[in-house]
């Protein structure tokens, strides 16, 4: 039958819309992304039509205004947008007239597209464009236990925190609609995606078919069950790792106690990551005066390397509004069943954020802690390769190395106008791509920072600066080397 919400669709003339997820023979399904692509459905282009900014997530009160934009927009295109990202159904002859009646029964038989009673078409599931991939989820009126949820803003940090370098073997544990395990498939030769739910096992798989991708295996089970005994070379993971009192969606509630489950990963996941392998989970944890103080005990003695990225850190009433947000039940009474919840726990607050995981041959690893800044991060490989590198090159003498800024490295000045004349207020190095760290400089540092262009160790060319700055050689060096310390922790610098 329907899902909840979902309302009682009964055939006419073509199929009913079913529970079950879109699936269909790779030939059939290629067809159907060729009509996607001949249509231009592709990020920039929705985003264009619908004047987003960078995300297609769209709340209830932005649908009318995104429909309305559409006016203007090419009719293929603009019926694809209702239908797949707006959910929104169309006339019956308004898609046969911008999609061909051939291509309107093709979808029909993938189980993208049924025929309402009213005579319109609607969608049987959610597709929406990230980048040059097509992500197909259910639909946000699917509210069964085994919802499978679209792109959200916890799987693209993931993936923005995922190392991207070449590898033979990848896994995706809880994969939902496959987004992740699509992103590995680009640089692994294999990968396992798994899942507890055999419904977003069945999205996984199409959404493989859907973008040509042919190196996914999908297998059932919780966690790492399905991969027993196995090792990897990456491994990403995208837990339900909300702190709730709810089992209702596989997707979010895991029915374990408190932030148990986040727990389990990381002590289940470097006895599948192989010697010199890289894993990012999400996480979530009960945070105390230490925010990061958890969930660093749990990384300690892992036998990985490790950077915990802290993303935000909420009060039980704030965690508990933004998970109900989009739930039907939005009652005081569901409300307080979470705060009651939170508070038979004991728990103030609740953090979130990713753990960067480096297996090593031999030791226990070590443990680094950073904050996110706010709306500051992009596709972070090549920052995270610098990250891990800088232990290394933290144990050395770093004034006696050739280091230069990475390309991308810019620095915010601030003057402030002060008795008619401008002065100088203050300013902050800063990456336009990775991870968006800022680092404080006063003036000495922005004269120290220029120094850092990898022509020479920095302590061999600061003489002269010590005079500029009428400081003592002594008092410098401890300086810079506190300051370049701190530009190659985090990543702003790299040996020339």
């Amino acid at each position: 039958g329907p899902r909840a919400g979902q309302g009682v669709i009964k055939p006419k003339g073509r199929a009913v819309i079913s529970p079950a997820p879109p699936s269909g023979p790779p030939q059939a399904v290629a067809k159907a992304r060729a009509r996607f692509d001949a249509a231009g459905f592709n990020a920039a282009a929705v985003r264009a039509a619908l004047h987003a900014d960078t995300e297609l997530l769209s709340s209830a009160g932005d649908i009318a205004t995104h429909d309305r934009r559409l006016a203007d927009v090419p009719v293929p295109l603009a019926t694809l947008v209702r239908l797949f990202v707006l959910d929104l159904p169309v006339a019956l002859d308004e898609g046969e007239a911008a999609l061909t009646s051939a291509a309107v029964d093709d979808l029909v038989q993938l189980g993208l597209v049924a025929e309402t009673t009213e005579g319109r078409l609607a969608a049987a599931a959610r597709i929406v464009p990230h980048d040059d991939l097509l992500v197909a989820s259910d639909c946000v009126r699917s509210t069964g236990a085994d919802h499978v949820a679209a792109v959200h803003r916890p799987s693209a940090t993931l993936a923005s925190l995922t190392m991207r370098r070449p590898v033979a073997t990848a896994l995706d544990v809880g994969t939902g609609n496959g987004i992740q395990a699509l992103l590995a498939a680009r640089h692994s030769g294999t990968v396992v995606a798994t899942d507890v739910s055999e419904r977003a096992l069945a999205f996984a798989e199409f959404n493989a078919a859907l973008n040509g991708c042919s190196n996914i295996e999908v297998r059932a089970g919780s966690f790492f069950e399905p991969v027993d005994g196995e090792r990897f070379e990456l491994v990403v993971c995208n837990p339900p790792y909300v702190i709730s009192p709810e089992t209702e969606h596989i997707f979010r509630d895991s029915g374990m106690p408190g932030d148990t489950v986040s727990e389990q990963v990381i002590a289940e996941l470097p006895a599948h990551l192989a010697d010199g392998g890289f894993a990012t989970a999400m996480l979530s944890w009960i945070a105390s005066e230490d925010a990061t103080e958890r969930p660093r005990s749990w990384l300690a003695g892992s036998g990985c390397d490790a950077w915990l990225i802290h993303t935000a850190t909420e009060d039980p009433l704030t965690a508990a509004a933004a998970w109900n947000r989009a739930n039907a039940d939005r009652s005081p009474e569901r409300l307080d069943a979470w705060l009651t919840y939170y508070a038979e726990l004991g728990i103030d607050a609740i953090a979130y954020g990713a753990a960067i995981l480096h297996r090593q041959s031999s030791g226990d690893g070590w443990v680094r802690t950073a904050e996110l800044p706010a709306n500051r991060l992009w596709p972070a490989s090549a920052h995270l390769e610098r990250l891990f590198a800088a232990h290394e090159l933290l144990a050395g003498d770093v004034l006696a190395l050739p280091l230069a800024l990475v390309p991308g490295a810019f620095v915010d000045r601030t003057d402030r106008l002060d008795s008619g004349r401008w002065a100088y207020a203050g300013a902050t190095v800063r990456l336009e791509s990775g991870i968006g760290f800022g680092i404080n400089l006063d003036r000495y540092g922005s004269a120290l920072v220029a120094l850092v262009d990898g022509a020479a160790p920095v302590r061999d060319r600061l003489g002269p600066l010590a005079v500029e700055l009428e400081l003592s050689a002594q008092d410098l060096e401890a300086f810079a080397a506190q300051l370049v310390g701190h530009l190659v922790e985090r990543g702003f610098v790299e040996p020339v």
